[in-house]
């Protein structure tokens, strides 16, 4: 992928570098991991479509591309290939997401060197990580009553507090729901976009998908108020397309069909996907 004349590439595995990666296989050993045979070259666009979609991108399909792609390839000399290395500089090692990424790579006409790696970038992206992390605990924190009562009532009992004021006493926790600044002000108390240039994407999207999904359930709830009935997030088009944007379908649907506490596990499923990806556990 080409952006301003440099042109950018990641250097990925076919089958994944470590366990519960994209295409991870147990048999291989480590050389074998890392070969060539192992490696392909994608754009970071294509590597993020690549390493979603499992079943799309199998190792096989993987393989194919890399040797079409090869055989259409012009044979160069040796003095025209160190011409073109020396146009590449390996500029960092990125941590594997999901299966496939080795090393992210710039072309410019700049001197090849070993690897660099600059270590207060590195530094800045550790701690971009462990604050959205914080940023993710002080969510769970902040909207912990939404989960409490998702985890104890079945949606018909949830339905008979705002439709006949049933279980008042312990539906009392979301109250301060009925006024539509709370979830605004829950929101904005904490800001993770000043940690997104330092993230990979895919480590983005998931911090995203948290807040959005703890913001949209406040607001269903705010409605359910207002209207009088309980507004199920399962039933809820605009938490639909939340879960889908990053949690694979066959995991939501099962999500959903939980009695209680299926937000708890979607939350739980996008935290243990942020600390994977994150590289922090």
């Amino acid at each position: 992928m080409a952006i301003n004349d440099t042109l950018l590439g990641e250097i990925c595995h076919i089958k994944g570098r470590r366990p519960k990666s994209a295409r991870y296989d147990p048999a291989q050993t480590p050389a074998e991991r890392n070969a060539y045979a192992n490696l392909i070259l994608l754009c970071p666009t294509h590597h993020t479509v690549v390493d979603d979609d499992e079943e799309a991108y199998t190792v096989e399909r993987l393989i194919k591309m890399k040797a079409d792609h090869e055989a259409k390839a012009t044979p160069i000399d040796d003095a025209a290939a160190t011409k073109v290395a020396s146009s590449f500089l390996i500029v960092s090692s990125v941590r594997q997401s999901g299966g496939i990424t080795a090393h992210q790579i710039r072309a410019q006409n700049i001197t090849l060197t070993n690897q660099v790696v600059d270590p207060v970038v590195q530094r800045r992206q550790l701690e971009a990580r462990e604050k959205l992390w914080e940023i993710i605990s002080k969510l769970r924190s902040e909207f912990s009553m939404v989960l409490y009562i998702d985890n104890i009532y079945l949606a018909s009992e949830i339905n008979e507090f705002f439709a006949e004021g049933k279980h008042s006493r312990a539906m009392s926790v979301v109250s301060e729901y009925q006024n539509s600044q709370v979830a605004a002000a829950k929101m904005s108390s904490v800001n993770p976009d000043k940690e997104r240039p330092f993230i990979p994407h895919k480590v983005w999207s998931i911090v995203f998908t948290i807040r959005a999904l703890y913001g949209r359930t406040a607001i269903l709830i705010q409605w359910s108020f207002e209207r009088r009935h309980y507004v199920d997030w399962r039933t809820d088009s605009g938490m639909d397309q939340i879960l889908r944007g990053t949690i694979p379908a066959h995991v939501v649907e099962e999500i959903k069909k939980r009695p209680i506490g299926g937000l708890t596990v979607a939350i739980d499923y996008l935290q243990n996907q942020f600390l994977a990806e994150a590289g922090l556990q």
